[in-house]
């Protein structure tokens, strides 16, 4: 008798156990799907706030680095709101060796814009220095990706700033 009771409570523990372990692969589902789903909703909000009729990507680059070292860049446009940044050593390093930063993504309405970029540095001689561009763009209806090139003009031994649309 004792063993048919004590058979009895295995079994029943067996059963118990194997309830929970169902139990837990349903909740990591749930917790699967839920984070699928929040991934399908971000992907959702972003489309909806941000359409590709609106959007713009800002990138900046250097190339060589040799006159000009940048120390913060800042852009601003109609219609946009200002992008501004502050350059670490790191960053700076990073960009003498070929990186793209990217800068931002905006908000920016199908039409022309008159675009100013102010990059603030210091030149080879230790000098603070900034070089400018003020250039009109165009926005259409598919994302516009615009690059702040800043490159040395060995001729002039001197940096000037650039804008390069991809």
């Amino acid at each position: 008798m004792k063993y048919l009771l004590v058979i009895a409570c295995l079994f029943s523990s067996l059963v118990m156990a194997a309830e929970d372990a169902a139990v837990a692969a349903d909740i990591a589902d749930v917790k699967r799907s839920v984070l699928e789903l929040n991934k399908d909703l971000y992907a959702l909000e972003e489309s909806l706030l941000s359409p590709s009729t609106m959007r713009a990507e800002l990138y900046f680059s250097l190339t060589n680095g040799k006159y000009f070292e940048p120390l913060s860049v800042e852009v601003t446009a109609q219609g946009m709101k200002p992008v501004q940044h502050i350059y670490t050593q790191r960053q700076i390093d990073a960009l003498k060796m070929g990186a793209v930063q990217p800068l931002a993504e905006v908000n920016l309405g199908p039409g022309k814009h008159q675009l100013k970029a102010i990059v603030r540095g210091r030149d080879a001689m230790g000098q603070n220095r900034e070089l400018m561009i003020e250039q009109e763009v165009e926005k259409q209806d598919k994302p516009l990706l615009l690059e702040i090139v800043v490159a040395d003009d060995d001729s002039l031994q001197s940096a000037r700033a650039s804008l390069r649309f991809w």
